[in-house]
């Protein structure tokens, strides 16, 4: 496995933390861009996935051919309440996570990586799977996210030049 990738998912903390700074709490509550997710929606299951993914990891790690149960997006979206729940909290325990676990991934002889569980719908993934697979999950979500924030700020420029013209 390329260890870069643990260098990857660490980061990808303050790259969420980044991408959410200086938003107002009415902008991320708006569902505005691509997909029907509200930028907050969207955070809160950042943070749901990797504390999932995390403990995928761990049990992989740990156990002999872990089952990796499937959990539904959707329905942690809709029935989670997460337009109550605090997106500095999530984009912190989503950084915090990240930054914790990636000590221990660095700390793991190379075979490790090979280890694997069967996740109920996806089949056999390695750690080195599941690593490259939370990177990746987070730079999907990043770019709806970021279509999200140019969407608000096309949304603002609309809205001051239709004030300007009165």
């Amino acid at each position: 496995m390329d260890r870069g990738l643990i260098e990857r998912f660490e980061a990808g903390g303050q790259e969420l933390a980044d991408a959410v700074a200086g938003l107002t709490p009415e902008e991320i509550l708006q569902q505005i861009g691509p997909g029907s997710w509200s930028i907050q929606q969207l955070v809160i299951h950042l943070a749901d996935a990797d504390s999932i993914a995390i403990d995928r990891m761990k049990r992989v790690i740990t156990e002999e051919q872990p089952l990796l149960l499937y959990a539904h997006e959707s329905a942690y979206v809709d029935r989670l309440h997460c337009d109550h729940q605090s997106i500095e909290d999530a984009v912190e325990l989503f950084r915090i996570g990240r930054r914790q676990f990636a000590k221990v991934l660095r700390l793991l002889p190379d075979e490790s990586f090979e280890r694997a569980g069967t996740h109920s719908i996806v089949g056999v993934v390695s750690l080195a799977d599941l690593i490259e697979t939370y990177v990746d999950h987070l730079t999907h979500h990043l770019g709806f996210l970021l279509q999200k924030k140019a969407a608000l700020t096309k949304q603002a420029a609309t809205d001051e030049s239709d004030h300007d013209s009165i």
